[in-house]
């Protein structure tokens, strides 16, 4: 390849800019390039020439070559390496780096050159994934104006009520009652009115469904393990012998994907103007972590899986999942965007290049962040043209007739064409980008495209960043090698002022269930002994709170974390942007064993004290006691949390793995192979659990210390079997744990009390039959102002008769169709139903 010619260019010809966000700038917070684009430096030297006339020309000079916007273009990695050989380069293959790296040359606050790198990205591909996944692939966009496009969900004020599509009189001619509520109501544009498209009608969610009665036997069996097939036979009815198909069943799911989703957001909505108005400071948990979901192959032609990125980010205090965003688009259909985008309708190539005025090549084929293509997994996407025109010839050579010479003919000719389309996909992906062949176990599915998870895992944080009301952001990830470009970009308003903290770590994941308990025993004893010792000591008071102890605990303990005689972290995480040292922490709680802890980003006066502290320490007591309350913080419990009750409990997220001794991925009997219905069973999960399923959770950071208050004693007793007599003994003493939703842990006002005290979930019926895409608008109060709260909540199933004979059916409560868990302790506290 070295003596194959190569494109050079300058890097003020290949910047795409920094975008809303500020990528494709230096992210270390303690460089005077923090957030700055790239500027020219003739224009640098002479700005700071004009402002500053007294400037000597050394300090011009080193102005121009480390001031604000200095950046310079480095080398590239062998593994961005491509070569093009196809078009103008058939005769005169040319050596190419799809991606470059960028240093800054900017000055830390040390006086010293940063030369932190970065990869050069798209702001537009991140615009373009956070409009994806703020409104979860168009599920919550509702309608809009068609004569500007502008959704009524996203700016209400604009809109004005202009009717309602209501019947006044009955069939007989009867006069209706005056405040039912109407199908749907016409709203009109004000900016756009008079045109066409301005005025169009909303009408309720479900509006358009016969029969409902299947809903929550759908979402019953969603939440509780089934698979599409066991939907399709519990919804069957014997006596007509009639079936359900799998495409209602699909529908029924997306309705109630979106309604759940509208439910959310709602609630957040109110969540964050109460807290706003509040006036409270806030200080937010987050644990952010990653898990992988596989799907099923569609056809036996392309037996290969599709692996699913979900990034998940919780509240560590109150186990809230904020979101759950997967990297992969249902809206896309490789083949047709290949052809939309690479096409020029007559067969032909066209957007392949970028033009270079004045440069000595003048083109050149687009890098990674100029293609419109770079926002997905380009290989998989090239990939998955070709395997979907493979499995289309292949079903039709086994359907297609050939007992005639033409049926013959007809059938060769299509087979030729196939072949011809698919050397055109591989002439542009391989022979022109430069993309390897596709030899992966993996690879894109036909229903949609897995995106690049850089894209996904940045408008993840950003759509974050918006749901969270103002405060200081605490946030703890594993080691990804994506977050170091990403965090500090989408969090810049907040490092600025010292309101966000990121915490890295790592533990001990791959242990036996002895090992495990032997370290917590060891660890509470130590910690237990510690307390006295300090009780004695005058150090502690029975008044001492047990997070002071464990805190002065983590401090006295924590160690310089080493693997072997070298830094702790990877690659990825020693870079000058962040300090060097990381600690062992002591604490074995939450099921974290052997938590390593670093600090990327930490308060200003912290992180500048960090940055000169080598690896290996040493430490002192002032900054055991600065880091001992960031380590205690420091948790991934809430997300594994989540991630264990999402494998455990849903079939469908099951993992089509290994094969064992087979090469390639497995099919596993009750997975899915269609993403985006697994997309929207996981978002209806996830939301389940957030409201609706109330649950025994310990924060991690709760300590329970031998000084806290005991329990509540309780009697107990024995009965002697087959008499009335009881057997009486010593009372226990028993914690009675909150069974509360996270929702309701984290502040939204989503519960509903009872008469006697307690707290019950939100009325499931009411928030699926509700119009929530609507509320807190003039629309949403004309579409709901008919709807009651009748006596009586429980939900009428036919099920075995009685033993008598009659044809009765018994009342079956919704919990228990859902399979949520109730606080049944008093028979006063049961939770009511709905007929």
């Amino acid at each position: 390849m070295a003596s194959l010619a190569t494109f050079n260019f300058k890097l003020s010809q290949l910047y795409p800019g920094a975008g809303k966000y500020h990528l494709n700038t230096c992210a270390n917070p303690d460089c005077s390039n923090f957030g700055q684009p790239l500027s020219d430096s003739a224009v640098r030297r002479k700005a700071w020439e004009e402002a500053r006339p007294e400037l000597t020309e050394e300090q011009l000079d080193i102005v121009a070559k480390h001031g604000p916007g200095a950046y310079k273009l480095s080398g590239a990695d062998k593994k961005h390496r491509r070569v093009s050989c196809a078009f103008q380069y058939r005769r005169a293959p040319h050596l190419w780096a799809d991606q470059r790296t960028v240093r800054c040359q900017g000055h830390t606050f040390e006086r010293k050159v940063c030369n932190s790198a970065f990869s050069l990205v798209s702001p537009a591909h991140l615009d373009e994934e956070v409009s994806r996944l703020r409104n979860h692939n168009g599920i919550l966009d509702g309608p809009g104006c068609g004569a500007c496009g502008t959704r009524f969900l996203a700016a209400p004020d604009e809109f004005s009520l202009n009717g309602a599509h209501q019947r006044t009189r009955d069939s007989k001619g009867k006069a209706t009652k005056a405040k039912a509520t109407p199908k749907a109501v016409r709203v009109l544009h004000k900016p756009c009115k008079g045109k066409k498209g301005a005025r169009f009608s909303i009408s309720l969610p479900h509006a358009g469904q016969k029969t409902t009665a299947d809903n929550l036997r759908i979402l019953g069996a969603v939440l509780n393990s089934a698979g599409i097939t066991d939907m399709q036979r519990m919804l069957g009815t014997a006596a007509t012998g009639k079936t359900i198909g799998f495409s209602r069943i699909y529908d029924r799911i997306a309705w109630l994907e979106g309604v759940f989703l509208a439910y959310e957001r709602e609630m957040l909505r109110r969540w964050r103007e109460k807290v706003e108005r509040s006036g409270q400071q806030v200080e937010h948990c987050l644990s952010h972590d990653d898990m992988v979901l596989t799907v099923n192959w569609e056809t036996a032609t392309d037996q290969r899986n599709t692996k699913l990125n979900c990034a998940i980010t919780a509240d560590a205090k109150s186990g809230y999942v904020y979101r759950m965003d997967v990297d992969f688009d249902p809206r896309v259909k490789p083949l047709d965007l290949f052809n939309e985008t690479y096409t020029d309708g007559q067969g032909g190539p066209r957007n392949l290049s970028q033009s270079y005025p004045g440069s000595k090549f003048g083109s050149a084929p687009k890098f990674s962040w100029q293609r419109p293509t770079g926002r997905l997994h380009e290989p998989q996407f090239f990939a998955a043209c070709v395997n979907e025109l493979e499995a289309f010839r292949v079903r039709a050579r086994r359907r297609m007739p050939k007992k005639s010479k033409a049926e013959i003919k007809a059938r060769n000719d299509l087979t030729v064409r196939v072949s011809g389309m698919k050397e055109d996909i591989r002439v542009i992906a391989e022979d022109w980008f430069g993309f390897p062949a596709d030899t992966g176990a993996e690879r894109g599915s036909f229903k949609g495209m897995t995106t690049d998870d850089f894209y996904t895992k940045a408008a993840h944080f950003v759509l974050l960043r918006e749901m969270l009301p103002k405060g200081r952001i605490v946030l703890t990830t594993e080691l990804e090698a994506t977050l170091p470009n990403i965090i500090p970009h989408v969090f810049e308003e907040d490092i600025r002022p010292d309101r966000f903290v990121w915490l890295a770590m790592k533990f001990k994941k791959k242990t036996t269930k002895p090992e495990k308990l032997g370290k917590v025993k060891a660890y509470k004893k130590d910690r237990r002994q510690f307390h006295n010792d300090g009780m004695y000591a005058g150090r502690f008071s029975p008044e001492t709170d047990a997070r002071t102890v464990t805190e002065a605990y983590i401090a006295d303990h924590m160690e310089p974390a080493l693997r072997g005689i070298g830094p702790y972290p990877g690659s990825y995480y020693q870079i000058p942007a962040f300090p060097k040292l990381w600690v062992s922490a002591p604490r074995q709680a939450s099921g974290e064993l052997d938590k390593k802890v670093g600090f990327p980003i930490l308060p200003r006066y912290l992180r500048r004290e960090l940055k000169n502290i080598p690896f290996d320490g040493p430490l002192d007591a002032d900054v055991r006691g600065e880091l001992a309350p960031w380590v205690y913080k420091a948790t991934l419990q809430p997300a594994s949390t989540f991630m264990n009750s999402l494998r455990e409990r849903l079939s469908l997220a099951d993992r089509a793995g290994s094969g064992g001794a087979r090469i390639g991925g497995s099919y596993v009997q009750g997975a899915i192979f269609n993403p985006a219905m697994l997309i929207s069973i996981i978002n209806i999960f996830r939301i389940n659990y957030n409201f609706f399923e109330p649950r025994v959770y310990t924060p991690p950071y709760e300590e329970i210390d031998d000084f806290a208050k005991a329990g509540k004693l309780m009697p107990r007793a024995l009965r002697i079997p087959g008499t009335d007599e009881y057997v009486q003994l010593p009372p226990r003493a028993r914690r009675s744990p909150q069974k509360r939703t996270p929702a309701m842990r984290h502040g939204l006002d989503a519960r509903k009390l009872r008469k006697g005290g307690g707290e019950d979930v939100p009325d499931l019926y009411r928030v699926l039959y509700r119009p929530w895409l609507y509320a807190g608008t003039k629309v949403g109060a004309k579409l709901d102002r008919s709807w009651k709260a009748p006596a009586d909540q429980a939900v009428a199933q036919p099920i075995d008769p009685p033993e008598d004979g009659s044809q009765e059916a018994q009342v079956v409560p919704i919990s228990a169709i859902l399979g949520i868990p109730t606080d049944l302790s008093s028979d006063e506290e049961k939770p009511a139903g709905r007929t």
